[in-house]
């Protein structure tokens, strides 16, 4: 017969091995909707329940708390934009039309970014506390990988002959990053999109 206190671990035992009752990746994909929306500071918890559908308690049990929610949710978007960027700047046509589709695409998506929508990684940014570490360290690896795929879609077009042999690709590709973020930015307030990809044109001639 069990005893009340092998019983009751027995009970957590099986608890804790319970499979979750929501999808995390639909959960993390709706918080991270409402966190580049709002913001972090201005995003309650119960924000996150009502956009989620999850309740709180299992929030805080697989999560922690709301920034351990909003970490991970960072995570998740983080995942997300590194892939579509890799998959634009890998897609199988030469190497400068490549880059300057992916360009492109963040100039139009870019002019979306409108009322309260915004990118979930310069919005985190723009928060970020001087002393927050592990925010700190999960943006500028973003950064790091987007910088990186720009890098290496220079060295293509070298190898190609599009672009110039003599450009130093891992400060091309900085600079290529800045000219996304800054379309991030600035699209909030454009409304013309020849003006937008115009930049991209001004980035490409550089390469040039």
């Amino acid at each position: 017969m069990i005893q009340p206190d092998n019983l009751q671990n027995s009970h957590a035992t099986r608890a804790r091995g319970r499979p979750r009752e929501f999808d995390t990746d639909a959960v993390l994909e709706s918080a991270s909707q409402i966190f580049r929306n709002q913001g972090y500071h201005a995003t309650s918890i119960d924000d996150l329940c009502k956009a989620t559908g999850v309740l709180r308690g299992s929030l805080y049990g697989v999560f922690g708390d709301k920034r351990g929610i909003m970490l991970a949710a960072l995570d998740h978007y983080a995942e997300g934009s590194v892939a579509r960027l890799a998959e634009r700047l890998n897609a199988p046509v030469p190497p400068e039309e490549s880059l300057r589709n992916a360009l492109q695409h963040y100039a139009r998506i870019s002019l979306a970014l409108t009322g309260q929508r915004s990118c979930f990684i310069s919005k985190a940014t723009l928060e970020m506390q001087p002393d927050d570490e592990a925010l700190h360290s999960r943006i500028a690896s973003v950064h790091r990988r987007m910088a990186t795929l720009l890098a290496a879609a220079v060295i293509r077009g070298q190898a190609s002959g599009a672009f110039k042999s003599t450009l130093d690709e891992k400060a091309v590709g900085q600079f290529l990053l800045c000219v996304m973020q800054g379309m991030r930015v600035l699209g909030r307030a454009a409304h013309d999109e020849s003006e937008m990809l115009n930049i991209v044109d001004v980035a490409m001639s550089a390469l040039t």
